[in-house]
């Protein structure tokens, strides 16, 4: 049996846990596929290896970062959201869930540290490591930088190229969208 890709197991996880997060990322990926490129790359670089109270800490992340985009879809004002604002939403909630959730740096045997901050997805990290690992809490150095570091990672030119257009891609690196809602 070949093995699955982390994008694959990640995806089929949120859709087991709940119904919700089917429908959202079905809705996401219809409303923007592109949108599959930014889950791969989030999945490939955090996987579904790390874990917090045993549930891979991916899918917090994401799930977090549907909701938000469920929000903006299901605008409360009655108004809808433009399509490129839904997006940045999505991307925005990513990057924040991301930076929030893995304050964290986990440390192997010999004292080799990984942070999400350091640009090496983890399972590249972790390949090359064996024994137990550590996890300690560790506060992000720059805030900042390491949005910057998500935004890369998890964006495309084409991504980048339509956030740019409509002024969004600098709220996002910031940390924050208004959509009225």
């Amino acid at each position: 049996m070949a093995k699955q890709h982390p994008y694959a197991r990640v995806v089929d996880g949120l859709k087991t846990r709940c119904r919700k997060n089917a429908e959202a990322l079905t809705l996401l990926q219809f409303d923007w596929p592109v949108s599959r490129f930014v889950l791969e790359r989030i999945s490939e670089y955090i996987t579904d290896h790390i874990c917090a109270d045993e549930e891979p800490v991916i899918y917090e992340i994401i799930e977090e970062a549907l909701v938000r985009y469920s929000e903006a879809v299901h605008f409360k004002a009655g108004n809808k959201i433009p399509d490129p604002l839904r997006f940045a939403v999505f991307i925005e909630a990513l990057i924040s869930e991301t930076s929030r959730i893995m304050e964290v740096e986990i440390i192997d045997n010999s004292g080799s540290s990984w942070t999400v901050g350091s640009g090496k997805s983890f399972c590249e990290w972790y390949s090359k490591h064996e024994g137990a690992l550590t996890i300690y809490p560790k506060l992000h150095e720059s805030e900042n930088s390491l949005r910057s570091v998500l935004y890369d990672l998890i964006t495309s030119e084409q991504i980048k190229t339509v956030l740019r257009r409509v002024d969004y891609e600098e709220a996002i690196m910031a940390g924050g969208l208004a959509t009225g809602n």
